[in-house]
């Protein structure tokens, strides 16, 4: 039994990664057009970036949890159907209420959940940084190109 939970966890894993590295590419894919487009601008450039990503890394975590709520009510992990995608999204986010208890039945599904979604919100928080990070030196550029020469 332990081991089918770990081979089911490190597929959901893998799964979970995937619809991570999938908005990884649709993320790059929508933010590659604006760069040219937007290069005068660039406070509007991070701020449609900044915004670009959080939604389509947003996405990707509800997919993901719905992924793993599916595991949740099928394998009967909660007594409501109803309360596997809550429940699934409360593992994930390692927040642990405890107002939706899992069947005692599996030990290792909860914690494989909670670490799916500490590496995905690892994952999506070094995207977010990327983003910055290529933006802020053009922030930087255009502001002092902006500053009046000094006086001597």
């Amino acid at each position: 039994m332990m081991v089918e939970e770990l081979i089911v966890g490190i597929v959901m894993n893998i799964l979970a990664m995937l619809v991570h590295l999938g908005a990884s590419f649709v993320l790059v894919a929508l933010v590659m057009p604006f760069e040219k487009w937007l290069w005068k601008q660039p406070h509007l450039r991070l701020m449609l970036a900044l915004l670009t990503a959080n939604t389509i890394l947003l996405c990707a975590h509800l997919i993901e949890v719905g992924l793993w709520s599916f595991i949740y009510a099928y394998r009967e992990l909660v007594e409501f159907p109803t309360d596997a995608y809550y429940s699934a999204f409360v593992n994930y986010t390692t927040l642990g209420y405890g107002d939706a208890l899992q069947n005692t039945r599996t030990r290792l599904l909860g914690p494989l959940t909670a670490a799916s979604g500490i590496l995905m919100f690892g994952w999506s928080t070094a995207l977010l940084i990327y983003v910055l990070q290529s933006h802020l030196p053009h922030l930087v550029v255009h502001r002092s190109a902006k500053k009046p020469p000094p006086e001597h």
